[in-house]
This record gives C-alpha cells, structure tokens and sequence, in this order.
C-alpha cells in the first residue's frame, strides 16, 4: 500500500511540473486564439513580425496566449518560475539575473486592471526585454 501512495505521489509530482512549449505548440496557440477572439488578418499579420499594439484585441490575444504556455492565469498573474523554465529550455538556474529581470516585467496588478491589459503589461514587458530568448526557447532543440 505504501509504495502505491508513493507512485502516485511521484506520478503526481512529475505532472505538475511545467513541460516546455515548442514553436509549433506556439503556431497552434495562435491559431487557437485568433479563432476565439476573431482576431483581424492585419493584426495577425502584426503578431507574426512579434509587433504588438496596445489594443483591446491584441491585450486579450497576449492573454489567451499565455494562458494556453501555461505562464499566466487570471488570478495571479505571471509564473515566473514557467517563464524562466520556458525561456531556459529546461532547467533554469533561479539565481541569476534573468529571473531578476522576468520579474521585473510582472506585476501583482495593483492597478486592478482586466486581465487582458495585465497579461498585456506584462507580456509587452518581456517580449521587449527578451525576445531573441523567447524566439530561441520555442526552436527546435539541435
């Protein structure tokens, strides 16, 4: 009985860990979201150049976006750990300033905004500071 409960501990565990996104998980996640929020072919355009207006439709995608990454919920907000983890490929170390930094873009939402403009605030944040990261994360492992 014991080494049951043990298993499933273990088997737990393991699933709650994040799982890193690829860049077809990304393509798929777009499509997704331009569907459910019947995003414009102009902004698509946009968002495949990684340019993002601050605009009522563009803040939900970023949203809907990270959401699906599994890196945002409505609640709290940004996970850092995921994000670094994502960025990291793998296993990030925690200490270093690239953490410091993914922290510094999110934000608790003091201001009380909807989720769609926090995630935007947010995800703004990070593609400006750390696209070329964000770009190599989603690449295909050599």
């Amino acid at each position: 009985m014991k080494f049951f409960i043990v298993i499933c501990v273990l088997f737990g565990a393991a699933y709650a860990d994040y799982v890193l996104k690829t860049g077809a998980d990304l393509l798929n996640y777009r499509q997704e979201c331009v569907k459910e929020l019947s995003v414009p072919t102009e902004l698509v355009e946009q968002y495949k150049k990684w340019e993002y207006p601050n605009d009522e439709k563009t803040q939900c995608y970023l949203k809907c976006v990270f959401t699906r990454f599994g890196l945002f919920d409505n609640q709290s907000g940004f996970n850092v750990e995921n994000i670094h983890t994502q960025l990291a490929r793998g296993v990030p170390d925690h200490s270093d300033g690239v953490h410091g930094k993914i922290e510094a873009c999110v934000d608790k939402n003091e201001q009380g905004s909807n989720a769609c403009e926090w995630a935007y605030r947010g995800a703004s944040c990070l593609l400006k500071n750390h696209l070329p990261l964000v770009q190599q994360s989603l690449a295909p492992k050599p």
